[in-house]
């Protein structure tokens, strides 16, 4: 069960300050925008880079689960390593991710076994240039359709080391309305499946208990900060996303999700390699994953 709260908080967290980068990167018509489009296209353009990164979530301020990793990457080589640990309710624990040019191979800190899976390469299914019309195209739409316009509440601010930061802050009140709505229903699904889980496992217990909010449940508060460099650089993106709601026992609980990514080492990056000689390995297929964390991920 840990894994997949590990791939959920992942996934969510790091993948929404990406989000905001193509959110404004669809709609860059004010100065703050602009120089976060310019940024961000010149960071992309380095081919490789580190990414220090640090996601937590609290309840009420006590601290739910943390995870803390090192991403390096590598887009030419199409190489990529992950090195992570993490804090949760069972106590600490670690796990490893390699992206080779042909396979990703996942490993569980306390465990001698190498699980691998076929890599997929989405740019040998259709061409570059027709993917990027294709995906900028589908930004520029959803973004438009679903979340409005976001220029009025993005500021840019100029740091005294040259570089720049841009900020989007919205309270309730400027929420989009898709993300009034979405937010709440997200968090349902989410509690419905950790309590299937927990049934089909109570031997195990779970490492994460989310509390069951059951009224006035809404996203009270979301901040994005990208910091800028000299050399118009990303080196930093910070995320803040604040949920609230009443539990069956009138409880109040304000859960807090943030997420801080460093990046360094821009053209200058070489992720690690694995070598599986000798190794004990399990090969696994796309659908086997997607199963295995659909169920909570591996028991072993």
């Amino acid at each position: 069960m840990r894994k997949k709260w590990l791939a959920v908080a992942l996934a969510v967290g790091i993948g929404g300050v990406a989000t905001w980068g193509m959110s404004v990167s669809a709609q860059a018509d004010n100065g703050a925008l602009e120089s976060y489009t310019s940024a961000l296209k010149q960071t992309k353009e380095a081919g490789s880079l580190t990414a220090h990164a640090h996601l937590e979530l609290t309840d009420n301020q006590t601290k739910l689960f943390a995870v803390d990793g090192v991403a390096k990457v590598d887009h030419e080589q199409k190489l990529g390593s992950v090195d992570g640990t993490y804090v949760d309710a069972n106590g600490e624990g670690s796990f490893q991710a390699f992206r080779e040019p042909t396979q990703m191979v996942f490993k569980k800190g306390d465990r001698d076994l190498y699980r691998v899976m076929e890599a997929m390469d989405w740019q040998q299914q259709q061409p570059e240039q027709d993917q990027h019309a294709m995906s900028s195209a589908m930004i520029e739409q959803v973004h438009k359709t679903l979340f409005g316009s976001m220029e009025k509440w993005t500021t840019m601010e100029n740091l005294p080391d040259g570089g720049k930061r841009v900020s989007l802050k919205l309270d309730e009140e400027q929420m989009p309305v898709f993300a009034k709505m979405l937010g709440p229903i997200m968090y349902a699904k989410i509690v419905e499946r950790s309590q299937e889980a927990r049934a089909g496992e109570a031997e195990k217990g779970l490492a994460l208990k989310l509390p069951a909010l059951q009224e006035d449940v809404h996203l009270e508060q979301v901040v994005l900060n990208a910091t800028i460099n000299e050399q118009n650089q990303i080196e930093q993106q910070t995320a803040k996303v604040e949920l609230v709601g009443t539990d069956a026992s009138g409880v109040v609980h304000t859960l807090q999700l943030t997420v801080d990514v460093r990046l360094s080492d821009l053209a200058a990056t070489t992720p690690e390699r694995v070598d599986l000689t000798g190794k004990q390995v399990e090969k696994v297929t796309r659908e086997e994953m997607r199963s295995h964390w659909a169920k909570g991920g591996w028991r072993h």
